[in-house]
């Protein structure tokens, strides 16, 4: 992956954690306002929704660049490397099939919607629908650009035959326990 794309997923990884710090101190503060205090923050609960939903999509694009969606490797690994390109390439068309429905779906959603305004925040409605719209540019780009290194030669891990390895898990070193008599 090239550099400029390395920094891209890194900036949604950094939005997707943003967005879930944002969602749990507005929720936690109107919890502790409401019950604490008798008062509230009337936005919280639209603001959380719209940023959830936004998370969800943009943490669906980085899984998919990562590899990180689940998967049923143990048909495809067994088939010869003719059988795996040609499997590769008919899944990855279905997905571009489907971000293209989801492309259309979303941006006929966000077009109608785009007027409403949600009560107490102010957003759009359509905002919420326009997550799916670029969830599904971003998405048709990271499959297109897979199929560009497929035609290439170069197949994911799962499609080239090799096993799929999984990070590391992260271990913390542990202080060495002291003798006890």
């Amino acid at each position: 992956m090239s550099s400029a794309l390395r920094w891209l997923f890194k900036a949604f990884d950094l939005f997707v954690v943003l967005g879930m710090a944002v969602i749990s101190l507005l929720i936690f503060a109107n919890v502790v306002l409401r019950y604490g205090f008798s008062s509230g923050i009337p936005f919280a609960v639209e603001v959380s929704r719209v940023v959830l939903v936004w998370v969800i999509f943009m943490g669906s694009v980085v899984a998919l660049a990562k590899g990180a969606h689940l998967g049923v490797e143990s048909l495809v690994v067994r088939l010869p490397q003719k059988a795996r390109l040609a499997c590769f390439l008919v899944s990855y068309g279905l997905m571009l099939w489907c971000c293209w429905l989801l492309a259309e779906g979303s941006w006929a959603l966000t077009v109608i919607e785009w007027s409403n305004i949600l009560a107490l925040s102010g957003i759009p409605v359509g905002a919420l629908y326009a997550a799916g719209l670029v969830a599904a540019i971003l998405m048709a780009l990271v499959l297109l650009l897979d199929l560009w290194r497929a035609l290439r030669g170069l197949l994911p891990a799962p499609w080239s035959g090799v096993a799929h390895v999984e990070p590391l898990p992260v271990v913390l070193p542990t202080l060495t326990p002291e003798k006890t008599s």
